[in-house]
C-alpha cells in the first residue's frame, strides 16, 4: 500500500490531541538504490514506488516537526523476523517460507541464485529499542536504522536451517522478483549511542523460530491439510 494517506492522519491526530511523542515506522527500502554500505540515514536512495511512499511520509513527518512542534521519530526497520509472522502471504517471509518447507519435506523455493544479502534482525531486538523509546522522555526527534549491522545471503539463511534441522533437502531454484535491492546492510551507529545494540545472532534467532514453527505453526498446517 503506498497510500500515504494514513500516515498523516496519525500526524495530524496527534498534533490535535497534544500526543508527546509518534513513533512511526519508515522502511530500509529507502536504501534500495544505495551504493554505500553500510547504509547511513542520510543515504536515502529510493528507486520503488513503494521507497518513494515512504519518503513522502518522511516529507510529511519533517512539516509537522516543524509547524507544529510535534516530536516524531521514525524507525528504518531492516528485515525483521521471528514468531508470528504471516507465513500465508502469498510469498511468504523467506525464512518460515524454507523452515516450513524443511519441516514438511519439501523442496523450498529460492527466488534467483540465492546470492542476494539481507541484514537480518530478530523482533525481541527490535522491541528492546521501541522500550527505549517509549521510556526515555529525552529521546524526542530523530531518525534510526535498526538492523544487525551484518548481512547474510539468502543461501546462508538456507545452509542455516538446514544445518539446524540437520536435513540435506535441496532448494528449488526460480526466477528473481523484480525491484528487489541485491544488498542492504544497516548503519546502526546512531541507534547504538543510545545504549542499545543488537544481542540475537542469526543461529540464536532461527532456532527459535524453528522451535515457535515447529510447535505452533506446523500442526496447524497438518491439520487443515
Amino acid at each position: 500500500n503506498i497510500n500515504v494517506t494514513g500516515t498523516v492522519n496519525v500526524f495530524e491526530a496527534s498534533k490535535q490531541a497534544a500526543v508527546k511523542k509518534v513513533i512511526y515506522a519508515e522502511s530500509s527500502a529507502v536504501y534500495e538504490g544505495a551504493s554505500s554500505f553500510p547504509s547511513r540515514e542520510k543515504d536515502e536512495a529510493p528507486e520503488s514506488f513503494y521507497a518513494i511512499s515512504k519518503m513522502a511520509g518522511k516529507l510529511f513527518a519533517d512539516a509537522y516537526r516543524r509547524f507544529s512542534n510535534l516530536k516524531i521519530i521514525a524507525l528504518r526497520y531492516f528485515n525483521v523476523y521471528g514468531p508470528k509472522q504471516d507465513y500465508r502471504r502469498s510469498i511468504p517471509p523467506l525464512m518460515c517460507a524454507i523452515i516450513i518447507s524443511l519441516l514438511k519435506g519439501n523442496r523450498p523455493v529460492i527466488y534467483g541464485d540465492g546470492h542476494k544479502r539481507r541484514d537480518f534482525i530478530y523482533i525481541d531486538d527490535i522491541n528492546r529499542f521501541h522500550e527505549l523509546l517509549m521510556t526515555d522522555a529525552s529521546i524526542n526527534r530523530g531518525t534510526f536504522n535498526l538492523g544487525f549491522s551484518q548481512n547474510y545471503s539468502v543461501m546462508e539463511v538456507y545452509e542455516t536451517i538446514s544445518k539446524l534441522l540437520k536435513t540435506k533437502i535441496s532448494p528449488v531454484f526460480k526466477p528473481d522478483l523484480p525491484g528487489e535491492a541485491f544488498q542492504n546492510l544497516a548503519d546502526i551507529s546512531k541507534a547504538k549511542s543510545l545504549g542499545w545494540k543488537p544481542q540475537v545472532n542469526l543461529e540464536e534467532g532461527l532456532k527459535l523460530l524453528i522451535d515457535y514453527i515447529r510447535n505452533n505453526v506446523l500442526p496447524t498446517i497438518l491439520t487443515r491439510n
